[in-house]
């Protein structure tokens, strides 16, 4: 039997072709992708257009509505915050809390308030085990800050993180009352 100069050279016209074919599928997705990236951002009117919305609805808040569809009070001290326009619009702080080692606070950032209606109520985490409740605020990076809402209307109630950034923190009692948590030392978000 003959053997052939070609048949060498045989990987290289049937296999050719395929990665020189895959070569060009993984450089054409990255371009798509970064043009639908581009392509994504928002204008700054839409983002001024999107704040407004986030601003309408934080300073209108719709207590009664959130409370008829959990079918549980609200504290009176979240009801309070929510009426007081510029305590509601503080945004980019941080809480500092005396801990066991007082040198060292434990710190907790916050974002922004969150709005109170049933938009928020329905894209907001829900835990099961802690029962009815409301994330009132957030960190901006999948953490919130949530208060329980009960069967009669409660003076005040802890606060409670949820971290659904695994930081660790995911249920901690980060203050006795909304009080406490609203009264803590703040300082500028670094």
């Amino acid at each position: 039997m003959q053997y052939h100069q070609s048949v060498d050279k045989l990987i290289l016209f049937v296999f050719g072709p395929l990665v020189f074919a895959a070569a060009l599928l993984v450089i054409a997705t990255g371009i798509r992708r970064a043009i639908t990236r581009l392509r994504s951002r928002p204008t700054p009117d839409q983002i001024k257009a999107t704040y407004d919305a986030y601003l309408r609805r934080l300073l209108n808040p719709q207590p009664d509505a959130v409370e008829r569809e959990l079918g549980k009070c609200f504290p009176e001290r979240l009801l309070r915050l929510y009426e007081d326009k510029s305590a509601i619009q503080a945004v980019g702080f941080q809480l500092d809390k005396p801990g066991k080692n007082r040198w060292l606070p434990k710190r907790w950032q916050v974002y922004c308030f969150e709005p109170l209606d049933l938009e928020s109520l329905n894209n907001l985490p829900y835990e099961e085990e802690l029962g009815a409740g409301f994330c009132f605020a957030t960190t901006g990076r999948g953490s919130w800050y949530w208060i329980a809402a009960s069967d009669q209307r409660a003076k005040d109630s802890q606060v409670i993180f949820l971290d659904y950034d695994g930081g660790g923190s995911h249920g901690e009692t980060v203050a006795g009352s909304l009080e406490e948590f609203l009264n803590l030392p703040r300082a500028p978000l670094k």
